[in-house]
């Protein structure tokens, strides 16, 4: 088959797994792994050429690691140090020791296990982040605490790719002190050289309105350092994430993210088609009970440390478990540095072989785990989490649930009042605090029913939720609608639509999260171009008369009208808009229409 044919088989797997798999584990890259799974000679043979095998693997290799560098932060990385090596860094160590010492147990060869072990020990890159991002409210502190060890991983990553070249038999320029002083002496040339000649390049590419070259200018910086790189004899993988790097520390990295954002999914897809592609479901047949058992092992060990260490920093079991579950596969990190590895000789493909299935395995695990434990298990083990007998907890008149960052706000605004409250939630085990001042703290999850009896609502005048969730911040509004329904509910609301859907339960008194701080803003903006403060007010409160009179005018329209009309935030978005700008011609309007008819009347007199 000529390529032109194996082009439109791969493109149309891509389309087709892609989708399903984002549906249905909440992540593409699993897609991309099955599609080239299925195409391969293992499977179906529709592509066994092995020239474009390697190819579109070599080619995905560099985005992945290009990709990387541009996500890569070092200031933050160095800023949050500390931290970072306190946790993840703990979390690596003691995971390639158990690792080696496995791969050692079932090899008896040190520097084959060492190998394995770094590489295996690295989690995935992309995966877990999907999996964070699939549902509408992601746990901010979960995908910070990711993002930062995956940062870790990434910056380790560099490194092992570095000191490859020093395990390699053969001799070759990339051996000892000229080695590394040629590569510390092209790094500083490239960030020199990105301070001096490309950052007022792109500037000149803007002062002359010709942003559409910053796509051209970007592809010539990747191919440049690729170049530099692979004339010094430097790895072409640390050239693609140095590249990234440089891109993405110009001050044009916004625009430059704008062009290579809808690249980015592709360009990785391609190298996970490729190691599809590549992989021998031969070592499955032939030892199947090896290789669950080593996906088995590997995610539980993996799980085990990383959940019982973050847990020892955050004394937080939902947290931890997901955060362990998020991170407990390998991935593209451990997939490079392997094949890096069979290029240069340091590892057989005989050896290999069962070892990617391995990885496949645990990435095809994780989002499984991932829903059985965010689903199923933490829900269960939060129910048997109840709360102290009634008898124990103040019978304070005012019940706060959820204490996050909104939570805290009202609830420093009721002591400064001195006003006592109690507070349940299950992600601030540290707030128990509160009680020295006469309020109350009660850890158990805000969801169950018994757990909020617990709390002596029966006694309760007025009940605040302020909850981030919106599944269940509803199921909760509705079961308080229903059970008590004389009392008191102020309820946060994440958006309009949720606005919406909490006035349709009939609760009033509902506030948009970041709305104030938002109309606030609006306020400063306009007194910064000019304008009294005075007039900046009364035109911020107009606004905001007119945006409550939009919102009660889609809460008495028809629901399914609303979801014709807009069926997405953007449309919404668009309407409201439109609508603004209209409703502020018409006040304009107006007050010039009132200014004619008072000059007339004047005339007139």
């Amino acid at each position: 088959m000529s390529f032109l044919p194996q082009a439109i088989v791969l493109l149309a797997a891509a389309l087709i797994f892609a989708p399903l798999a984002k549906r249905y584990t909440g992540t593409t890259v699993l897609g991309y792994l099955i599609a080239g799974l299925l195409l391969s000679s293992s499977v179906s043979g529709l592509i066994e050429d092995p020239k474009l095998i390697n190819q579109l693997l070599h080619f995905g290799m560099i985005a992945v690691m290009f990709f990387i560098g541009f996500a890569f932060r070092p200031l933050k990385l160095w800023g949050e140090r500390k931290g970072i090596l306190k946790n993840s860094g703990l979390q690596y160590f003691i995971i390639t020791i158990l690792l080696v010492g496995a791969c050692f147990l079932l090899l008896d060869q040190v520097w084959h296990s060492l190998i394995l072990g770094c590489a295996l020990a690295l989690s995935a890159l992309i995966l877990p982040q999907q999996l964070l991002q699939q549902k509408q409210q992601s746990n901010h502190k979960l995908e910070q605490a990711t993002l930062a060890t995956l940062q870790l991983q990434a910056f380790i990553t560099v490194i092992l790719i570095a000191l490859f070249p020093l395990l390699e038999d053969t001799a070759s320029t990339r051996h000892g002190i000229a080695y590394f002083a040629a590569l510390i002496a092209t790094i500083s040339g490239l960030f020199l050289a990105n301070r001096y000649l490309v950052r007022p390049i792109f500037r000149f590419l803007v002062h002359k309105k010709s942003l559409h070259l910053i796509a051209v200018l970007s592809l010539f910086i990747l191919l440049s350092v690729i170049l530099i790189m692979d004339i010094l004899n430097l790895h072409i993988l640390i050239a693609a994430f140095l590249a990234g790097l440089l891109l993405a520390e110009t001050e044009f990295k916004v625009e430059v993210e704008r062009i290579l954002e809808p690249l980015k999914d592709t360009a990785t897809g391609l190298f996970f088609m490729a190691i599809g592609l590549g992989l021998s479901l031969t070592p499955l047949s032939q030892s199947p009970l090896l290789i669950l058992g080593s996906i088995f092992a590997l995610v539980l060990i993996k799980a085990v440390v990383i959940g019982a260490i973050s847990y020892y920093q955050q004394r937080n079991a939902k947290f931890s478990t997901l955060f362990a579950v998020s991170l407990a596969q390998s991935g593209e990190l451990s997939l490079i540095l392997l094949k890096l590895a069979e290029s240069e000789n340091l590892l057989s493909t005989e050896l290999l072989a069962p070892t990617f299935l391995i990885i496949l395995g645990s990435m095809l695990f994780t989002p499984l785990l991932y829903a059985l434990f965010n689903r199923k298990i933490l829900p269960m083990l939060q129910k048997n989490k109840v709360a102290v007998a009634d008898a124990d907890i103040p019978q304070h008149p005012i019940l706060i649930i959820g204490f996050g960052r909104f939570g805290q706000v009202i609830a420093r605004a009721l002591h400064a009042q001195g006003k006592h409250f109690n507070v349940i939630d299950s992600n601030q085990p540290d707030a128990d605090f509160i009680e020295q001042y006469g309020h109350h703290f009660i850890d158990a999850d805000v969801t169950q029913i018994e757990n909020l009896r617990a709390t002596g609502i029966e006694y309760c005048k007025l009940l605040i939720i302020a909850i981030d969730d919106v599944e269940d911040s509803m199921n909760l509004a509705r079961h308080l609608r229903l059970n008590y329904p004389d009392l008191t509910i102020l309820v946060r609301a994440r958006d309009r639509h949720h606005a919406r859907l909490l006035h349709d339960l009939g609760i009033s008194q509902i506030w948009r999260e970041t709305y104030a701080s938002a109309l606030s803003m609006a306020q400063q903006t306009l007194v910064e171009t000019g304008l009294p403060e005075d007039e900046a007010q009364n035109l911020m409160m107009h606004f905001k008369q007119e945006d409550e009179r939009l919102i009660q005018q889609h809460w008495n329209s028809n629901q399914q009208e609303i979801i014709k009309n807009h069926p997405s935030a953007i449309a919404e978005l668009e309407y409201l808009f439109a609508n603004t700008k209209t409703l502020i011609l018409d006040r304009a309007s107006n007050d010039q229409n009132t200014q004619c008819d008072a000059k007339s009347l004047n005339e007139t007199s």
